[in-house]
């Protein structure tokens, strides 16, 4: 649909709202970026009114979603900033003013009652290239932005000391080094030597083939009484473990390796003997309230992953869930990206021997970072008579 690059539906109103928002180059604000469909082209400005008019949220988030990878895919670093801040106005506009806006000028009717016979095809349209969906942190990035919304988050997690990191590190790498030489049944991980549980906690999981099983495959041996994690196609055993969650799954190997709890109660464990921190009691007795234990890369059936503690942070629970999201493009990916790029300046990545526990570096995707300097909420060992471990902040720039 042509028309002239000003026009488009509620300009009027738009510009004033700018103005009042301490926008002076208003025009710099109105792109013209077109929708695309059945041969005729719409702009994004004007569908995602008219679909705002018809209180239609579904599309009109869907139409943003489509506009803002438009914008990623055309543009370099500088030009995508600049027009996804344009984009992001228009949002702010849109929850505003234009949802239940009553009366609308002559102009605006126009070109409504122009758009308005061809929504079907355009909701079929974008049916056909996404699943459109409504995202229940839309309303809380209209107030405080992305970019704010992840710094509050990271700032508000709590992280292990570099020290507490690499002590664990290297329990992990004797325990695991050991299983070549030494009988398994004999190894005993350090930080639980003096509890029921002997070998290296790993979340359960009843994966078995190892040809389909990306994170690895808890591998029983019933002649023993023990469960092998064996890396994904893989012939060799790595170690001996202790699967968290299983008690009453796994009735093969018996209830030495076997363990009930929540999924994180030994995380739990090792974090009370060395910090002193309880986060695995009741409620009234928790350290932390409100707060989600997350394993940043995932892979909680790996024994490399589950207790190591870099990969491990107290998340705010308003904020854990995105860190369970894979979709690239969003505040999830970008959250994730930044934490975990957070992670690895912090425990230096670069300088910790992941060959002697037979992995590589964990990766992260660096184009979602959001850089910056974040202040670290950093626990450290517990030390002396003190009963909890001191908290501190370190700055990290990334």
């Amino acid at each position: 649909m042509a028309k002239k690059a000003s026009q488009f539906i509620f300009r009027k109103d738009y510009e004033k709202w700018l103005l009042k928002q301490g926008v002076n180059s208003v025009g710099a604000y109105c792109p013209q970026d077109k929708y695309k469909c059945n041969g005729k082209d719409y702009l994004y400005l004007d569908l995602i009114g008219v679909f705002a008019i018809e209180n239609d949220r579904l599309y009109v988030n869907a139409l943003f979603e489509e506009w803002k990878a438009e914008i990623d895919e055309k543009n370099n670093l500088k030009t995508t900033l600049n027009r996804l801040s344009y984009l992001q106005k228009y949002r702010q506009f849109v929850e505003t003013i234009v949802y239940g806006k009553k009366r609308l000028s002559k102009e605006d009717n126009e070109i409504l009652n122009e758009i308005r016979n061809d929504l079907s095809s355009v909701r079929n349209s974008i049916n056909n290239s996404q699943n459109p969906k409504v995202d229940g942190m839309d309303s809380l990035i209209e107030y405080i932005k992305e970019e704010k919304f992840v710094k509050l988050a990271i700032e508000s997690s709590y992280f292990f000391s570099p020290d507490l990191v690499a002590e664990r590190f290297e329990e992990i790498k004797e325990y695991i080094c050991q299983q070549k030489v030494v009988d398994p049944a004999k190894v005993v991980d350090p930080a639980f030597k003096d509890k029921e549980v002997k070998y290296l906690p790993a979340r359960y999981t009843s994966k078995e083939d190892p040809t389909y099983a990306a994170d690895g495959v808890h591998e029983c041996d019933q002649t023993v009484g023990i469960v092998y994690f064996k890396l994904p196609n893989a012939s060799q055993r790595l170690c001996v473990i202790y699967q968290e969650g299983a008690r009453g799954k796994n009735k093969e190997c018996g209830a030495n390796t076997c363990g009930g709890g929540n999924g994180n109660a030994r995380v739990c464990q090792l974090i009370k003997d060395r910090t002193g921190y309880d986060l695995g009691t009741t409620t009234n007795k928790k350290h932390f309230r409100n707060f989600i234990i997350s394993h940043i890369w995932g892979h909680a059936i790996d024994p490399r992953y589950f207790t190591n503690l870099w990969n491990i942070v107290i998340v705010p629970a308003w904020a854990n869930h995105l860190l369970d999201k894979d979709e690239e493009g969003t505040l999830a990916s970008t959250f994730k990206a930044t934490i975990q790029k957070i992670i690895t300046e912090l425990y230096d990545f670069n300088n910790i021997d992941w060959s002697s526990i037979q992995m590589t570096p964990p990766s992260y995707n660096n184009k979602e970072v959001i850089s910056g300097r974040y202040q670290i909420n950093i626990i450290d060992h517990k030390s002396g008579n003190a009963p909890l471990g001191k908290i501190w902040k370190k700055p990290v720039s990334i």
